[in-house]
């Protein structure tokens, strides 16, 4: 449970003040009663996990607590360490006739014993109908309409003691609210007072909100609401990928945020979702599905141990499976893989970093065969026009972002909401994006929420939206924050109650981009909600991007080995490790320091001198591959005098560890000395490892050698000759005598 200070979705303001009111007197106090002296403080209505039962006066069960709730308490709980919760409200909308139940916790986290503790209805007098009406309560802080105190009808839980809380429960007539019965949305509430021996006083107050639905012969109009539901989690892993620490493994486990937000999903009806879920957090659980280890980056670097192996194995096998069976309910888009900060990119002008997060996610779509759009969603919905084309050319089929992101964007003429689909001039075209706010219901979509919050602001702003007239008012797209957790009792919120009500229509982004957008020529700049990337980042990113293409380059088996680094390359551009600047750079700049090592691993060498006796001739070089991956290289030779030329060496294929000798032909047209460069390279030339140099000598004396041999020959034979034909002249041809025996 989440104690009684997180506002409820009808908490939108501090709780109205009242006066003490004994058991048996009969009374209704209003908000215009003398001020508590101690007003009570703020808090939050909560889950739903308890089917409503009547009320049990004083028949409570008492609990023993060993730690006050999980919240950072308000200076009157602090004092008193009493609060409240609303866990259960039957039904989620107020019909008339029909008694409102509500079920929650008192719990005393302080060292007090209070007494004669009491828990009061408190609710509006009349309904929310406009936005404004509904920014209001969230700003109010003061009492509000009546108290319920009439005897039997408010729940007398007694003594709670240090350290223990108690159930409450409440069942108020419908003729007991005194309300207007004003179609609209009413603010509700429930109060508890104690006292102790010394005379002191207790005070705490939760609030929600409930709709009233119209009469059921009445025409019901309906807000037509696209429901986005981030599914992520800032997985750090390392290049090889282990990972850096438990935290994605106790984020699925039993009360982790991604449980509840999973529980959450699975709650929902049929078709009322839209699951955005980021791939690279899903690739995570499934390589913890199959075993995983944990190492710090100490351990890595190869100062520390070897690490240790996960615990979370089972937890994400379950979670996956579960999450697998949710979404077939649902619509399920992707996120670009691990949330690229587009816009800062962008401005950076690197947008190969969006493009490889696209690609990433558009490659886990077709492995794991599934028809998901790719969502350009960034963290905290902020983004900038520069940031919408990248992510657009990038292959981003739907964009969302903030309203607040759009500066200029009011309401049309004639409405009270600006509108939820835009269309956003380019210099790459128009593209239309769906807008969301940050608030719901008036109240700001925070951390605090709950799902019975959620539950009961969206019937609140439904509601209030389908009393417009305006078209713009009648299209709403909500969405939750990154990293929302629901609470711990997501699965029993009842939201079949919320998506269920009259006002709502749940419908897809499919369907919301049918209607036709608003054009908005304004300025796009992101707030203060999502920082810049620090320039040292950017460098690193830079330089890993350079080393590791190159490296997936230089691969002979590209297979797995593009889709691997474009996972990298748009993990090192996420926007989600914003709060870790530091252990993020660390990462990178470790990633481009083993594939700028790597690389060196593939090397070239050759003499130092070679002296070509000819105008042509070859040399020989040696390329090694020094990794476990085989390779596939080109051997670029480039002379420093163009009179030498050098033959194009064929692409070479090196497998692990293997060494090659060649022979490079070369010819020249003149004489001297010059320098001839070696230097490797991929398939796509690009540049690989240092270059190697060495000298060359060429002459043209091989055609002198052979003018001077052929005039020797030719003035032998001539001598030859004349010798021959002087002898037949002096002696004729008669043979010589045979020599004496």
């Amino acid at each position: 449970m989440v104690a009684a200070r997180r506002r409820s979705v009808a908490v939108l303001g501090l709780v109205a003040s009242a006066l003490f009111v004994p058991p048996g007197h009969v009374a209704v106090s209003r908000a215009g009663a003398p001020p508590d002296p101690h007003p009570p403080p703020d808090s939050p209505a909560q889950l739903a996990p308890a089917p409503a039962s009547t009320i049990r006066s004083g028949l409570t069960a008492t609990t023993k607590v060993s730690s006050p709730p999980a919240h950072a308490a308000t200076k009157r709980e602090q004092e008193t360490g009493l609060t409240v919760t609303i866990d259960t409200l039957r039904p989620a909308a107020i019909r008339r006739g029909e008694p409102v139940q509500l079920q929650g916790d008192v719990t005393n986290a302080g060292d007090v014993r209070w007494r004669d503790a009491q828990v009061y209805l408190d609710i509006a007098d009349s309904a929310a109908t406009t936005p404004a009406e509904l920014a209001d309560i969230a700003a109010s802080g003061d009492g509000f309409g009546s108290r319920i105190v009439k005897f039997g009808l408010f729940d007398e839980i007694g003594t709670v003691g240090p350290g223990t809380k108690k159930t409450y429960r409440l069942k108020i007539p419908y003729a007991a609210l005194e309300i207007s019965g004003t179609e609209g949305v009413y603010r509700v509430g429930v109060s508890v007072v104690a006292g102790d021996r010394e005379g002191r006083d207790a005070r705490a107050h939760a609030e929600t909100l409930m709709p009233l639905r119209p009469d059921g012969g009445a025409a019901v109009a309906s807000t037509q609401v696209v429901t986005l539901v981030p599914v992520t989690f800032p997985v750090v892993r390392h290049v090889g990928g282990n990972f850096v620490d438990e935290r994605l493994a106790a984020a699925m486990s039993s009360g982790g945020q991604l449980r509840n937000l999973l529980d959450f999903v699975a709650e929902a009806p049929r078709g009322t979702l839209e699951v955005v879920a980021d791939p690279a957090l899903l690739q995570a659980v499934r390589d913890m599905s199959d075993g995983y280890a944990v190492t710090t980056i100490g351990e890595e670097n190869g100062d520390g141990g070897p690490g240790r192996n996960g615990t979370g194995q089972q937890t994400a096998k379950q979670w996956l499976a579960d999450f697998g069976r949710a979404v077939t309910r649902q619509q399920l888009l992707l996120t670009a893989w691990a949330l690229p900060d587009s816009s800062g990119f962008a401005r950076a002008l690197m947008p190969s970093v969006v493009e490889a997060a696209v690609t990433a996610s558009e490659d886990y779509a077709v492995a794991q065969r599934l028809l998901a759009p790719v969502v350009n969603w960034q963290l905290s919905g902020a983004s900038t026009r520069r940031g919408l084309v990248v992510a657009r050319a990038s292959g981003a089929d739907v964009q969302v972002v903030a309203n607040d992101n759009l500066v200029n964007l009011r309401p049309a003429p004639g409405s009270q909401y600006p509108p939820s689909l835009v269309q956003v001039p380019t210099s790459n075209g128009v593209l239309t994006t769906a807008v969301y706010a940050r608030t719901i219901a008036g109240r700001r979509f925070g951390p605090d929420f709950r799902a019975l919050d959620f539950r009961q602001a969206l019937m609140a702003e439904a509601t209030v939206r389908a009393l417009e007239t305006h078209p713009d008012s009648r299209l709403w797209v909500v969405a939750a924050p990154f990293g929302w957790d629901p609470g711990p009792s997501a699965g029993s919120a009842r939201l079949s109650a919320g998506y269920g009500f009259a006002a709502v229509d749940p419908i897809d982004l499919a369907t919301a981009a049918a209607e036709s957008p608003t054009p908005y020529p304004g300025p796009i700049a992101p707030t203060a909600a999502q920082p810049q990337i620090p320039e040292q980042l950017v460098v690193a990113v830079r330089r890993f991007r350079a080393s590791g293409r190159t490296l997936t380059d230089l691969l002979t088996d590209k297979s797995t080995a593009d889709t691997d680094f474009d996972r990298r390359l748009a993990t090192a551009g996420t926007s989600q490790w914003a709060s870790q600047p530091a252990l993020r750079l660390a990462l990178v700049r470790r990633a481009n320091r083993l594939a700028a090592e790597a690389l060196t691993r593939v090397t070239v060498t050759g003499p130092t001198f070679v002296a070509l006796s000819s105008a042509s001739g070859p040399f020989p070089l040696t390329v090694t591959n020094g990794l476990d991956v085989g390779v596939t290289v080109r051997v670029n030779a480039r002379p420093g005098n163009p009179a030498l030329r050098i033959e194009p060496i064929e692409p070479l294929r090196l497998e692990p560890g293997e060494s090659v000798d060649i022979h490079a032909s070369t010819s020249s047209d003149s004489s001297g000395v010059t320098q001839v460069t070696v230097r490797l390279a991929t398939i796509s030339n690009r540049a690989v490892g240092p270059p190697y140099a060495f000298d060359v000598r060429a002459t043209r004396i091989g055609v002198a050698i052979w003018i001077v041999i052929a005039l020797g020959s030719g003035v032998v034979l001539i001598a030859a000759a004349v010798r021959i034909i002087r002898r037949i002249r002096t002696t004729g041809l008669t043979p010589r005598e045979k020599p004496s025996p």
